[in-house]
């Protein structure tokens, strides 16, 4: 029998509808927190309904669509809970379409067709239907067994508002039953188990919460305490008693010689027979999966429910990965990697379940890795298709600045050359990544490649993100370019008027060459005759909208984006994966390297005798304070207190404050003031972490080092040392929580800038870096970009792979990717900034 309009419209319209669901569960969690970012959401939803509208609905769902319509026409409005109770009509609006979707059918396929199922039916076996009904898996999860509106609420605050969502929500462990043993094998700081007889526990009438109640359990080879700090423990003794055999693990630690288990998990144990010594039958299964906390649900009620949702929906998840990528990867079905999580075989390996590495877990990571790819290479592909300005390879002013310029290139700075050289060439339009420590003479190859550019008859425009930086650079441009013909000029905030009325007239006419700025660069009135080469120095400073707002300037001009953050490559494929990237490794010859020294707090007196040592040779210091003001919360060094203290401790020098809560104008001030010599010592948070140049600087004292990242610490003391005196940087630290100074070992081993950064990414883990907010979900859930390196390098051949052979992902094999790029990826992409 042929099949009806329905049955021909239904892979397309449940597509669609996944498409409309997405972005509107995304800007409904975490109690809407990424709703004010998402300006372009009712546009996106009128946009996805228009070929919903032109399908052949019947008159209820036809009314359905007008209400979704209304709420997302003139969205967002100017009132934010406006905005939520839309959002919230739109997604109810959209509860409803799935369930029971009317269709316009003729009275022959009334009769000869089945009604499709409802929300709450059992789908028909994916097999018996060329397209599986996946509208089940987007249905609130409060429809699954075992959850309920009550338990939906408590999910849903841990972002799990669909099945789908539920089938992601991954054990954070497993415990192995095949692995129980004695209390003396118990391993401190590692998971164990092991089976006991209860013989003490705390008097139940103790009220809980002022000390930890506790459960003796011991065996032939001795005891261990089981601990409970919170909730739970009042249930213990309604559970147990005293020579009750139970099973009992978790994390072993040590207390006065014996073993203690704080929160264990704790059942009674089985006997040989499969029941436990009340008859009850027991979890038979040798591995089971250990779920993250979610309070209010019991731990086992968790397990059965999720385990529920996979026995019932999982068949029903549609792999987006073409069977080739899956099979160069080598890597399993989804829903086949999902149940085996959920689910895993009985002889299943739990050290590598617990280490994250079966080819289960790793199918999880490879697919958010392949998308963030996927869209990254997608991205560069659509800025490259435009042609831009091929240059020739002239370089009669490059050898004029390479005469005056004071130093010899390094090898390095050389190689990043030629590699602009050929981008400038080439008619594509060129977006390169250039990385470099504080020093290693980033500026010295923008320069260099500028010359090219603009003896090509182009302008250049080079965008900083302060006005003393960018004044720097105008500095050290015009000492070095001093060439006739040559004009470079200046443009910021604070140019006056008349003169920035000059230089708009000056750009507009091709009269300037080369201009610097700040975001003044990109406002309106701003205009060039024909900018070829486009510029952006500190790139983390700025948006990537700023960049985009530069580029847009000009022609399709070639764009340099430069920062001296180091960047280890795992993570710059994620940020900056739409861009090349080259890598300024190496110092000028000559440069001192800034050594580096870790203290404790209470030896300040050394820091400050060495402070006032480099003060008596006419030398500069900052000194960096983790707090602006005095805190009642935090007992940590602010810079306000420290500022008033040194006053008095360096009497006879002069002492400068800086920090995030002044003004823009005031901070100029007190940087420009710092850097003439008006103050001897600069008290300051972060804010200087980019800055200008002081060479006179020698010394750098940061005060509870413990409080920032390693990263962060190195382009610290990058502010020092610049000059032939060389720099020290003294890192003083509170002993507190973790060995704080030897995970600040590092600094005083190596002013390797992509070395500290592996080992920051590797100690904080990628959130930070990547600017992870509370935006409905993180970028990486399950993938680990230091874990899981190797895993990017293939995910990004494939991705480039597959780009390659179908630049539009128009192939029925890559339907089920483009789909899910333009929905799900394109939100979580666009909301964090990713590119």
């Amino acid at each position: 029998m042929n099949p009806g309009p329905a049955e021909k419209a239904a892979p397309r319209r449940n597509r669609i509808l996944e498409s409309l669901r997405r972005p509107l569960v995304l800007a409904a969690r975490n109690d809407f927190a990424a709703l004010p970012r998402m300006s372009g959401l009712g546009a996106r939803i009128l946009n996805l309904m228009l070929p919903l509208e032109r399908l052949p609905l019947g008159r209820t769902d036809k009314d359905r669509l007008a209400r979704l319509k209304a709420a997302m026409t003139d969205f967002p409005t100017s009132d934010i809970e406006e905005d939520r109770r839309r959002v919230l009509t739109a997604l109810a609006v959209l509860d409803r379409l799935p369930g029971d979707l009317e269709f316009e059918r003729s009275e022959v396929e009334k009769k000869s067709t089945p009604s499709e199922p409802t929300i709450s039916e059992t789908p028909a076996a994916p097999e018996s239907r060329e397209f599986p009904d996946r509208r089940p898996l987007w249905m609130s999860v409060q429809y699954v067994k075992g959850v309920g509106p009550r338990a939906a609420e408590l999910l849903a605050a841990r972002n799990i508002v669909t099945v789908e969502d539920l089938l992601y929500f991954l054990p954070r462990r497993y415990e192995d039953l095949r692995r129980v043993g004695r209390i003396a094998d118990l391993v401190v700081g590692e998971f164990g188990q092991a089976t006991g007889e209860i013989v003490a526990m705390s008097d139940p009438a103790a009220r809980f919460g002022r000390k930890p109640f506790e459960v003796r359990v011991q065996d032939e080879s001795g005891q261990a305490g089981l601990l409970w700090f919170h909730y739970g423990a009042q249930s213990i003794p309604k559970r147990f008693k005293v020579g009750d055999r139970v099973r009992f693990g978790g994390k072993v630690g040590l207390f006065r010689n014996q073993r203690q288990i704080a929160h264990p998990d704790i059942e009674p144990a089985a006997e040989p027979d499969g029941e436990d010594f009340e008859g009850n039958e027991v979890d038979s299964r040798k591995i089971r999966p250990v779920y993250p906390d979610i309070p209010g649900i019991p731990k086992k009620r968790m397990a059965a429910i999720v385990q529920n949702a996979v026995e019932r929906y999982a068949s029903l998840l549609e792999d987006p990965l073409p069977a080739a990528i899956r099979k160069n990867a080598d890597l399993p079905e989804l829903a086949q990697a999902l149940r085996f999580l959920h689910l895993p075989d009985e002889d299943a390996n739990t050290d590598r379940l617990n280490d994250f590495s079966t080819q289960a877990q790793q199918r999880l990571a490879f697919d958010e890795l392949f998308f963030v790819q996927l869209a990254l290479a997608r991205k560069r592909h659509d800025t490259q298709t435009e042609p831009g300005y091929a240059h020739r390879r002239l370089n009669t002013l490059a050898r004029r600045f390479t005469r005056r310029f004071p130093h010899k290139l390094t090898d390095a700075q050389v190689r990043v050359v030629r590699e602009i050289v050929a981008d400038l060439e080439n008619e594509k339009p060129m977006n390169r990544l250039l990385q470099g420590d504080v020093g290693s003479g980033k500026t010295a190859v923008a320069i260099l490649t500028a010359l090219m550019v603009i003896e090509n008859g182009c302008q250049v425009a080079l965008m900083a993100p302060t006005e003393i930086l960018a004044e720097q650079h105008y500095r050290t441009i015009r000492e070095l370019c001093d060439f006739e013909g040559l004009r470079v000029e200046l443009l910021t905030s604070d140019i006056a008027r008349t003169d920035k009325l000059a230089i708009y007239e000056g750009l507009a006419a091709g009269t300037i060459d080369w201009v610097i700025g700040t975001h003044a660069l990109i406002q309106k009135g701003v205009e060039f005759k024909k900018l070829g080469y486009a510029i952006v120095d500190e790139q983390h400073r700025f948006g990537v909208r700023q960049r985009v707002m530069l580029a847009k300037k000009g022609r399709r001009p070639d764009a340099l984006v430069m920062t001296a953050t180091p960047i280890p490559r795992s993570l710059s494929l994620v940020l900056y994966g739409d861009l090349d990237v080259s890598v300024l490794d190496e110092l000028p010859k000559g440069r001192r390297p800034v050594k580096t020294d870790v203290l404790w707090m209470s030896e300040w007196k050394r820091a400050e005798a060495l402070l006032l040592d480099e003060l008596r040779q006419g030398r500069q210091a900052y000194v960096i304070t983790p707090l602006v003001a005095e805190s009642e919360t935090l007992d940590l060094a602010d810079a306000e207190s420290e500022h008033e203290r040194l006053q008095t401790v360096l009497d006879g020098h002069t002492v400068g404050l800086l920090h995030g809560r002044m003004t823009a104008v005031d901070k100029e001030r007190v940087m420009r003031a710092f850097l003439e010599g008006v103050y001897d010592v600069l008290v300051s948070t972060t804010v200087v972490e980019v800055g200008v140049d002081v060479p006179n600087a020698t010394v750098m004292i940061i005060l509870h080092a413990e409080r920032f990242g390693l990263s962060q610490l190195h382009q610290l003391r990058g502010r020092v040392g610049r000059d032939r005196f060389g720099g020290r940087c003294l890192l003083l630290c509170e002993k507190v929580g973790e060995d704080a100074r030897e995970r600040l070992s590092i600094m005083e081993e190596t002013t390797d800038g992509f070395r500290i950064a592996e080992k920051d990414l590797e100690i904080r883990g990628p959130g930070d870096f990547l600017g992870t907010r509370q935006v409905g979900e993180p970028l990486l859930v399950h993938a680990n970009l230091i874990r899981d390196a190797k895993l990017l390098e293939t995910a990004r051949k494939l991705a480039l792979q597959c780009l390659s052979e179908d630049p539009e992902l128009q192939r029925q094999e890559n339907e089920p990717l483009l789909s899910l790029l333009n929905d799900k990826w394109r939100e979580r992409l666009s909301l964090l900034g990713i590119g």
